[in-house]
């Protein structure tokens, strides 16, 4: 878990005992926080040291107060949005600069992750993390993992009653397993996040907005005249580029009118030389290319297509976006360009010229298919799809203290 240890200290001072464990727990552990949250959860007895029992019972209503309130997620919309999570932290230091910490990481309808400190990260205290102490933190279930070599394990929290028996296990391992005293301040830091950022986003995309983008990410946009017959409502949904390769952009699923609005739109991008690969080799090319449909129009011409939702669209997104057609088109040129060298017993990449987003057309690559002619389609029945499997992977998380 990361734990900065910077933040500001909000209870360094001595509070009154008339301080509720809700007002604690508040104060300790609000819904949001921007920095880290440090206080002393239970004051030092000023060097002298209690019992096992008496640190114990000093302790535990206070620990189960903040646990219950971190834990505590409520509903989504309501007390949680996608993303939120919390972390929170009990260290103490024994004789100098030793210190022991247990911690936890909580998220929305999932287990929480707890682990306890095994003397890997802070190696001053490995000396005091010996056998004994191993071996009780192996019979509470914990076992060393992740980065950092803590102890940990999952616990799931449902009812929130268990939050109680959580907080339990953790007085119990800093009472009986590294021998908390409260000589010293039981500190907490706490922190309550979000992967999310606020940032301006489109519930619709109007032309002149992907005209914009489109320029911001270095596309040199042209006044192409589509071929063949394609109706005035058709063309006003249709934003061309020639640089750094060719594209056009469909706006589809119309929401509103002067100005026109759209809740989609499709990248369409031709890939030249696609008429001179066999199907099996566009299959194998579309599988190296995530994310963009691989087809053939009529005269057998590949074209690529990515097509994506507008609702919530950001700047940086639509900007991300563009990158990624790009270095998935530059892969399948790439790949086609080799088919045909292969085929022609030419060295390889010598099929054609061309930068790594250029058309890269050369003797042997054919005429580049025609993308307004695709964009007037809605459909593309009879033809090849080379279908690939895409969608971003989950990301892993790493927790580390």
């Amino acid at each position: 878990m990361a734990v900065a240890k910077g933040g500001e200290d909000v209870a360094t001072q001595k509070r009154g005992t008339s301080e509720s464990l809700d007002a604690l727990a508040a104060r300790c552990c609000p819904r949001q926080s921007v920095e880290e949250v440090r206080c002393n959860l239970v004051p030092p007895t000023r060097g002298r040291r209690l019992s096992a029992d008496a640190a114990r019972a000093l302790a535990e209503d206070r620990v189960a107060a903040v646990v219950s309130r971190a834990c505590e997620w409520g509903s989504l919309g309501s007390g949680w949005e996608v993303g939120d999570y919390r972390y929170l932290v009990l260290s103490f230091v024994l004789k100098g600069n030793v210190e022991f910490y247990v911690q936890f990481w909580t998220e929305p309808e999932e287990p929480v992750l707890v682990e306890a400190c095994s003397g890997a990260w802070n190696s001053a205290s490995r000396p005091y993390i010996g056998p004994p102490q191993r071996a009780a933190l192996r019979r509470l279930g914990y076992r060393v993992g992740g980065r950092a070599r803590n102890f940990g394990k999952r616990w799931p929290l449902s009812p929130l009653a268990d939050a109680r028996a959580l907080a339990a296990e953790l007085v119990t391992i800093l009472v009986d397993v590294f021998g908390y005293r409260a000589a010293s301040a039981l500190e907490l830091a706490y922190r309550a996040g979000r992967r999310t950022v606020d940032a301006p986003v489109f519930p619709a995309l109007g032309r002149d907005d992907v005209e914009r983008m489109l320029r911001m990410g270095g596309v040199r946009l042209i006044d192409a005249r589509p071929a063949g017959r394609v109706s005035p409502g058709v063309r006003r949904r249709l934003v061309h580029a020639g640089e750094p390769f060719r594209l056009t952009v469909e706006l589809n699923g119309e929401v509103g009118k002067e100005p026109f609005r759209y809740e989609a739109m499709r990248f369409i991008t031709p890939i030249p030389g696609g008429l001179g690969v066999s199907d099996a080799q566009l299959a194998a090319i579309a599988r190296a290319c995530p994310f963009l449909r691989l087809l053939r129009d009529d005269e057998g011409e590949v074209l690529a297509m990515y097509d994506v939702p507008v609702a919530g669209t950001t700047v940086r997104w639509f900007l991300l976006t563009l990158h990624v057609v790009g270095v998935m088109r530059a892969r399948a040129v790439s790949m086609v360009q080799e088919a045909l060298a292969a085929r022609h017993g030419l060295p390889r990449g010598r099929a054609g010229g061309g930068g790594a987003l250029g058309d890269g057309v050369g003797a042997i690559g054919q005429d580049s298919p025609d993308p307004e002619k695709a964009a007037a389609l809605d459909e593309y029945p009879d033809q090849t799809e080379a279908d690939s499997s895409t969608g971003p992977g989950r990301s892993r998380r790493f927790v580390v203290h």
